[in-house]
């Protein structure tokens, strides 16, 4: 498990696509209408800009690894163990971050910058056998 708290992330996706002067109205978020600071939606008037509306707080909570397994004993004449297992990789992400995910570089030209051109980590489930004869 590992977390990060107390920082603040740029949305980046957000800032591109609520944007309310996008003529292609199929690619806007449907963010895109909700009150901005439980006030108002974004005016069409706005220029795409950098303002405090796109920054977020980026605490998160991550439990990356899961593995479970069980091992049999001497089965039959043959088998002196037998073990079933499965296994998880990037099992949960527990976050108020309307982005992707609030796990951003912090190093180089943009720290805390969330790019509109990132892709969902992948989750993925292993399972397997190990016999010993």
């Amino acid at each position: 498990m590992r977390g990060a708290f107390g920082f603040q992330v740029i949305n980046g996706a957000r800032l591109n696509y609520e944007n309310t002067k996008n003529s292609r109205f199929e690619n806007r978020l449907k963010t895109v209408f909700d009150p901005v600071f439980g006030k108002v939606p974004l005016s069409k008037e706005v220029e795409p800009e950098f303002n405090s509306y796109y920054i977020e707080d980026g605490d998160y909570w991550k439990i990356d690894n899961i593995t479970l397994g069980y091992t049999f004993g001497k089965i039959g004449k043959y088998i002196q163990s037998l073990r079933l297992y499965g296994s998880v990789l990037n099992a949960f992400t527990f976050t108020h971050y309307k982005g992707i995910d609030p796990e951003v570089s912090t190093d180089g030209l943009t720290p805390g910058y969330d790019t509109r051109d990132r892709y969902p980590q992948v989750r993925s489930f292993t399972f397997g056998v190990n016999v010993s004869f």
